[in-house]
């Protein structure tokens, strides 16, 4: 890392610190191997009560030309929070997607259902989709890039040595691929695809820098095509329990007449199965945001980094429910 660039971070870092003001929580950390870590936080830690944001990459340059973007979503986190109100019961409608949210959405429905050793599992427990199987009605596209340098997640080599390689997981909404490892490649034409992360001895599939390809519609017609809706805003979680994808938001935004409305609630929560939401995708937007996420994607203790890159996605149904309501039905995260 240059001088030059190390002092437009702190520069940059020591801005943000000044237009967020005192409640800004302001961490940085630079690894061995080059990877760059900020994350910012306003206020005390309360889940699904706290606006966040974060960034990591193999560039210093990159993560400092992000910054900008992370004060603008920090500082309309803070506005909408102010006036958001909880989240009483079900609130049901079409449901529009963030860059974010979608994300986290693909991360959890598509990524890690074509894992190798999930699939397997999957399949042995009597899974109602397979290889094959159309997911959704748009035509949704989504790819696994693990060569997708200075993205965090992104590697030239797996674990276990093995070139790793692009994989198409959905063409045009139907299942296509998998990812593999060693002891799964049988599942890829009898030759791993690169994707075995973990300790040696005990790697497993895992993916890395999550795709997808943009559709043809603008945010202004997804917001027409929304009606009376939700507009799914900030991330603040998302795991899956088998069939299960969970995603944990800060804030949702009615939509009347496909126009957004000043009526915010949260913290809110989409639990349900995976197939039935993939399912209600109907539209693909054009707005596609990159988040090469400061944090970790955990699978059997062992993490590894991830990059989300989707543009908005839209369903034309969901049922979103208080996030408390999560934790007093017992269900695990992942």
């Amino acid at each position: 890392m240059t001088g030059a660039v190390t002092d437009l971070l702190a520069a940059g870092l020591a801005e943000a610190a000044g237009l967020l003001g005192p409640a800004a929580s302001i961490s940085r950390q630079e690894r061995a191997d080059g990877l760059v870590r900020v994350h910012i936080r306003l206020g005390p830690a309360a889940h699904g009560h706290t606006p966040q944001w974060g960034v990591a990459a193999y560039d210093t340059g990159f993560v400092t030309r992000e910054l900008s973007g992370g004060i603008r979503q920090l500082s309309e986190d803070r506005e909408l929070l102010a006036r958001r109100l909880p989240v009483g019961g079900p609130l049901t409608g079409a449901a529009l997607l963030s860059p974010a949210a979608a994300g986290v959405f693909v991360h959890e429905c598509f990524g890690h259902t074509s894992e190798a050793d999930n699939y397997l599992a999957a399949g042995a427990a009597g899974a109602d989709r397979r290889l094959g199987d159309r997911w959704t009605a748009a035509p949704l596209t989504v790819r696994d890039r693990p060569g997708a340098h200075p993205y965090a997640g992104s590697y030239r080599r797996d674990d276990e040595g093995t070139p790793a390689r692009p994989v198409t997981l959905l063409a045009e909404g139907r299942w296509t691929g998998l990812l593999t490892h060693r002891a799964t490649r049988r599942l890829s034409g009898g030759r791993s695809t690169g994707h075995g992360r973990g300790r040696a001895g005990a790697e497993l599939p895992r993916c890395s820098v999550l795709e997808v390809a943009p559709g043809p519609h603008p945010r202004a017609e997804l917001l027409r095509r929304t009606g009376d809706g939700w507009l799914l805003g900030t991330p603040v979680g998302g795991w899956s329990v088998r069939e299960l994808l969970v995603l944990e938001l800060l804030w949702v935004r009615r939509v009347q007449g496909g126009l957004l409305t000043e009526e915010v609630r949260g913290p809110a929560v989409v639990c349900a199965r995976k197939s039935a939401l993939a399912a209600r995708v109907t539209a693909v937007g054009s707005d596609t945001v990159v988040h090469s996420s400061p944090y970790s994607c955990v699978k059997e203790g062992h993490e590894v980094g991830s990059t989300l890159i989707s543009p908005s996605l839209l369903l034309d149904r969901c049922v979103l429910r208080p996030l408390d309501r999560l934790a007093r039905a017992g269900i695990p995260p992942k």
